[in-house]
């Protein structure tokens, strides 16, 4: 097994640290990253912060203001779907210039856009009674 040379160590250590940042943002959501980072970090990266605050924002309201859970967490559930819809065009964007087997690209986009919809009706649901 050979040695990782120093400078690709320290491109590997600038390429994570511009993760979650503005820029990277805006290049997840206009398409110019990879489509498994499109895909695992825009939907599962974000919720390995999202989740946790959601819950304990849950946990707070139902202490505190219990009759505003409900609303309030519909509301977050349509900004995770209108997210997730903008991350199903940028998904769209990312494979139609890649190539490779088009069955996992059709998989992600099918997963992002019944995860969206489903949050989407959820709140639409819940907000509408």
């Amino acid at each position: 097994m050979h040695d990782t040379p120093q400078s690709e160590l320290d491109a590997i250590t600038a390429e994570r640290a511009r993760i979650f940042s503005r820029k990277w943002f805006a290049d997840l959501m206009s398409g110019r990253l990879g489509a498994g980072d499109t895909f695992w970090l825009g939907n599962y990266g974000i919720g390995l912060v999202i989740v946790p605050a959601v819950v304990l924002l849950a946990a707070i309201l139902a202490a505190a203001a219990p009759q505003a859970m409900a609303p309030v967490l519909a509301v977050l559930a349509a900004v995770a779907g209108i997210y997730r819809m903008a991350l199903l065009r940028a998904f769209l964007i990312v494979t139609r210039r890649q190539d490779g087997p088009r069955g996992w690209f059709r998989a992600g986009a099918a997963i992002i856009a019944i995860d969206g919809l489903a949050l989407l009706g959820y709140a639409a649901s819940a907000l509408t009674g």
